[in-house]
């Protein structure tokens, strides 16, 4: 049976972090931005994100915290830049110089490909590698896109494997965008339409 699906409370933290850092091991984006110092750097870098997103409740997991998805509101609007900028001035102490320039790199060539339009993003989704196979990705997927469709909203994401891409095909993500990253890995920015639009 699935594990119960919620959004992540501050507590979690050490659970997702644990789960995140484990499902990207071999990721090439993830091996790229922490600089050939993953196990060192991608606990961080994962603690960063947890950290940005916590408060607007809209990290959700699996009860056992085997599962997280990462999402930013079709706002994106962030309430607090002076408390973003911080956190990501302290990510760059831990990661260092090279490491933080690789990130922005990154996070450049993936913004190149945002849409006009309102959209949810997501920005991580990980499934511990023991517990891949059970469907917990679809599940935590769900209450985002759900939230989507009712709305008439988008989703869109990026990747760099196409194994993920293929997964992010099978749940509605059909419009794929080559996202040029200097030195970096290929990645495709998705989209996935609202079911509504599917069905016009």
């Amino acid at each position: 049976m699935t594990a119960p699906i919620r959004r992540a409370l501050p507590s979690d933290r050490a659970g997702v972090v644990t789960t995140a850092t484990a499902a990207f091991a071999k990721d090439p984006a993830w091996r790229f931005i922490t600089n050939g110092e993953y196990e060192r750097v991608a606990p961080h870098f994962v603690d960063a994100l947890f950290d940005l997103r916590i408060a607007s409740g809209n990290i959700w997991v699996s009860d056992d915290l085997a599962t997280v998805a990462m999402w930013d509101d079709p706002s994106h609007v962030d309430d607090q830049p002076q408390q973003a900028a911080d956190r990501w001035a302290r990510y760059r102490v831990v990661a260092g110089a090279d490491a933080y320039a690789r990130l922005a790199a990154y996070k450049n060539a993936v913004a190149a490909a945002f849409p006009a339009e309102s959209y949810w993003y997501l920005g991580v989704l990980a499934t511990h590698p023991h517990r891949r196979r059970e469907g917990l990705a679809t599940t935590v997927l769900a209450p985002v896109l759900d939230d989507a469709d009712s709305r008439g909203l988008a989703c869109c994401l990026e990747t760099s494997t196409l194994d993920n891409r293929r997964f992010y095909e099978r749940r509605g993500f059909i419009e794929p965008t080559d996202v040029v990253i200097p030195a970096g890995p290929a990645t495709w920015w998705l989209r996935r339409p609202p079911t509504r639009d599917l069905l016009t």
